[in-house]
Parts: C-alpha cells; sequence; structure tokens
C-alpha cells in the first residue's frame, strides 16, 4: 500500500501504528517522528500539490481539519481514496485512528494503540473528576491576536482543556473557532494561557490591556510545542496529559 499524508497528525497516526513503510509522501509541515522528513513532500498543509498527488496515483491520501475538506473532495473526484477526518473531540480523535488503522489494513495495531492511550486517560479521568467546577482553573487557549482568535465547542483542543481539568473562555453554541474580545477575555481573568506561537506571548506584555492579568501576574504563559497543542492524534493525550499537569501545579500553589 502506497499511503500520502498531507496532515502532520495522520502521519504521526500513521508512524505511531509501524506503518512508516507505506508512507511515501507527506507534507512539509510533516515533523514527526523524524524518520517522516526523509518522505517525499507535496506542499504545504495549508496548500498541497494535489496534481503531484494525483500524477503519483497513490492507494490512500490523508487529509484532516475543514481546510482540507476540499481538498479531499477533490482528490475523490479524480478517484483518488482518501481518508479524511476532523474529530471534535479526543473521544472523536481516537476513533480515527481506529478507522484510519483499519483502512491501513492494521485494525489490531489501530486497537492497541488506543487502549494505551485510553488507559492513560482514564488516570486523567480520575484526577480531574475530584476537583470541584469552582475550584478548576479558567484556562485560554490563546491561537491569534489581531483578531483574537481562541477554541470553542466543536474544537478538539476545547475538550483537551476541559479533559485536563480546566475550564473554558466559550461555552455551548460558540463556533469551533472564534474570534473574541481582548476586553471580554481580560474581565475573564484567566488563570492560564498557553499558545504555540513565541510572537504572541510577546504582544501580550506589551498590551496594556493584559498587564493586570493573573496569568501574567502568576507567570503562567505557557509556551507548547505546535505539535502537540493543534494535533490530534496520538500525541493529543501527551497534551491532555501537560495540561492536566499544570492544572495540578495551579491547584498545589493554592490557587
Amino acid at each position: 500500500m502506497r499511503v500520502i499524508s498531507i496532515a502532520p497528525t495522520h502521519t504521526e497516526t500513521i508512524a505511531a501504528l509501524g506503518a512508516l513503510d507505506a508512507l511515501v509522501g507527506v507534507s512539509e509541515d510533516c515533523d514527526f517522528p523524524e524518520d517522516v522528513r526523509r518522505c517525499k513532500t507535496y506542499g504545504s498543509w495549508a496548500s498541497p500539490d494535489v496534481h503531484a498527488i494525483c500524477g503519483d496515483a497513490p492507494d490512500l491520501v490523508c487529509t484532516f481539519g475543514r481546510h482540507h475538506q476540499d481538498v479531499a473532495s477533490w482528490l475523490q473526484t479524480q478517484a483518488i481514496p482518501v481518508f479524511h477526518s476532523d474529530p471534535k473531540t479526543v473521544s472523536e480523535a481516537l476513533q480515527d485512528i481506529i478507522l484510519l488503522a483499519t483502512r491501513l489494513g492494521r485494525p489490531e495495531d489501530g486497537q492497541r494503540l488506543v487502549a494505551r492511550l485510553e488507559a492513560r486517560l482514564r488516570f486523567i479521568d480520575r484526577h480531574t473528576e475530584q476537583i470541584p467546577t469552582e475550584r478548576r482553573p479558567k484556562i485560554f487557549r490563546l491561537m491569534q491576536w489581531n483578531p483574537l482568535i481562541t477554541v470553542g465547542p466543536g474544537a478538539f483542543q476545547y475538550d483537551v482543556i476541559h479533559r485536563a481539568g480546566g475550564i473554558n473562555f466559550l461555552g455551548q453554541g460558540a463556533p469551533p473557532y472564534a474570534k473574541v474580545s481582548h476586553e471580554a477575555v481580560v474581565a475573564w481573568d484567566p488563570d492560564v494561557v498557553f499558545l504555540c506561537e513565541p510572537s504572541l506571548e510577546a504582544l501580550m506584555r506589551r498590551d496594556p490591556r493584559w498587564r493586570n492579568s493573573a496569568a501574567l501576574r502568576t507567570g503562567r504563559v505557557f509556551l507548547l510545542p505546535c505539535g502537540l497543542t493543534c494535533r490530534a492524534g496520538p500525541r493529543i493525550v501527551d497534551m491532555a496529559e501537560q495540561l492536566g499537569r499544570l492544572v495540578q501545579d495551579w491547584l498545589q500553589q493554592g490557587a
């Protein structure tokens, strides 16, 4: 089987399933594990070279998210088999691992991998279930500065925050990725802010609206790897664990 993955999420999943021998191409943004860098590239995640993909006639192309929906549909019109996913929760992300494993002819590998991930999630759940709602830290996922964008229900990162024991800024009814006002977020006063672009933290520290925010005052603005925050592959559990540790630290500091 010859597989091209233009989605870093699925590239990581393919590797975790032990199926790198089937991977013949990736996007320029696929960087984990290191072995995938040796694969042929087909443009970036944002702008894949669909004509080159069609020219190489793979047995399967892996796409991800709303941005790739049109790409996936076009490839299918060219008789190219596609595996597309856009999970809204951690549980859906794990189910997608099983579905992809099945498409790769490795259903048992998928079941074993997900079983290990679910065991780690149960450990997280045992800790978070003990935290009363009123004691949970307010966690803000900063994605973009101008306009200010964060995650809402229907985004897997939103669910990761919940699974880790935090409270999200947006409630039910909000879009998965929403523009919000600085004034509203500052008034909410998040206890923890995390981001994956260093420039965003610099902007926050220079902005007078954020000067007295709890996250800045207590040093709880965290730069986390994009490979953890922005991908819904096996390392989504790593992300939940990392946020869970931040929550536990916040609680232990007597916040």
